[in-house]
């Protein structure tokens, strides 16, 4: 999915520097192949810790048992993807065929190992915008969000930019991989788990100073 929505992007960039649909779909494909494998050469630790997370929802899967984790203030968070179920349907005029999720049915392992490291990272981000929310309450000031999109009136933006950021550091002063693989062992006591990632050099607290963190 990811390659294919990569494709589609470098396809209509290259069709906006005029080249035709035929022409831009053989290169788009050949380039998307490049740009992924840059991005990986690029974002090395990333790429290694997106690849714990997949593995480790992979092994939990194998048990037959959704993935179950709790966020930084303790929401607990489980992935409902299950195998589709066919539903026959006869009506008057003819029979229909429903495919649907069922809970009745064992997990989709696939869709519990790739759909995990966004859904993780989600998690962390409503945490962060929770986190946000309350300190907004306390400070009386009017918060509305949706998604990564956090609203207040002009007179305190400053004060809930300051806020934000505050927030931030707090919460990713914790080791979140630690703790996410603590949750994972608790939910899971029967699985051994790989080690984690090593961790990099950024001083979280450089987010205080950062323009552009959130704007």
């Amino acid at each position: 999915k990811q390659w294919y929505q990569r494709r589609v992007r470098v396809k209509g960039r290259l069709q906006d520097k005029g080249m035709s649909d035929i022409d831009a779909m053989e290169c788009a494909a050949y380039l998307s192949v490049l740009t992924f494998k840059a991005v990986g050469q690029l974002f090395t630790q990333a790429q290694q810790i997106k690849a714990w997370l997949n593995r480790s929802a992979y092994q939990i899967s194998e048990t037959g048992k959704p993935v179950k984790w709790s966020t930084p203030l303790g929401l607990p968070c489980v992935q409902p993807y299950t195998k589709n179920k066919r539903y026959n349907v006869m009506t008057p005029v003819q029979g229909v065929s429903l495919i649907v999720p069922s809970p009745e049915m064992p997990v989709n392992k696939r869709k519990q190992s790739t759909a995990f490291p966004p859904n993780f990272v989600h998690s962390q981000d409503s945490t962060h915008m929770l986190m946000t929310a309350i300190e907004c309450y306390h400070a009386g000031i009017p918060f509305a969000a949706v998604h990564d999109s956090f609203w207040t009136l002009p007179c305190h933006v400053d004060e809930m930019n300051k806020i934000i950021r505050e927030q931030f550091i707090l919460m990713y002063s914790f080791d979140v991989l630690k703790q996410l693989k603590e949750s994972f062992e608790a939910y899971n006591p029967e699985i051994e788990f790989g080690e984690l990632p090593s961790s990099g050099e950024l001083n979280i607290d450089c987010v205080r100073d950062s323009t552009y963190f959130f704007s």
